[in-house]
């Protein structure tokens, strides 16, 4: 306390005997705001539960639908969304030299009612309408066992990509889009179709938007 007192009286002598007013210096300042800047980049992840062992067919009739689907998981950040595609590695399944030869639509690439002819041993499949991003053009699942339904839609799985699903604008939640894929086959009546295992690799790939 004293010395800040004895400043002070100094202070007051020096303004009274002397006449030399007080001075207050302001400093200068000056401001230039940054904008800090970071990328979120996209990630994208697929996993589908494998291997599918469909229902055997004994003779001929169509494979049991109990065992024949697939569920592909997505997860992506993306808030543009993405696409889901398969492939086939061949168009037709194979055991050796036979084969189960790819669904055929009446009309190319647009999904249908099931229907295999007489003559006929074919295989295709479908995305269900149980599927987190379910599509219009693979219809409503009211397929079981060996009937694949009227409101069902099929198709062949072609060599070359072709889109089953999307999501748009959106990324997917934490735990991701489940989406089912319904595989079917069926011999024909009148094709005397050999024995064995047949196989076939389907690739399913989802990209951002």
């Amino acid at each position: 306390m004293k010395k800040v007192l004895s400043v002070l009286l100094i202070v007051a002598a020096v303004a009274a005997f002397g006449g030399v007013g007080i001075k207050t210096v302001v400093a200068a300042t000056d401001n230039d705001p940054i904008t800090v800047n970071l990328n979120v980049n996209a990630t994208i992840a697929i996993n589908c539960s494998e291997p599918i062992t469909m229902g055997a067919i004994t003779g001929t009739g169509k494979s049991d639908l109990t065992t024949n689907s697939t569920t592909c998981n997505v997860k992506t950040n993306n808030n543009a969304g993405y696409k889901l595609e398969w492939t086939a590695s061949t168009a037709a399944m194979t055991s050796g030299g036979d084969t189960i030869g790819a669904y055929t639509p009446g009309t190319s690439n647009i999904p249908e009612t099931w229907s295999v002819g007489a003559a006929a041993a074919e295989w295709g499949a479908r995305l269900s309408s149980t599927s987190t991003t379910a599509e219009a053009e693979w219809g409503t699942d009211d397929q079981s066992g060996v009937d694949y339904g009227t409101t069902s839609k099929w198709l062949n799985v072609a060599t070359s990509a072709r889109q089953i699903a999307d999501r748009v604008g959106t990324k997917t939640s934490a735990g991701g889009d489940d989406e089912v894929v319904n595989f079917g086959a069926e011999v024909g009546s009148s094709i005397f179709q050999a024995t064995g295992t047949y196989t076939v690799d389907v690739t399913f790939t989802a990209t951002t938007l």
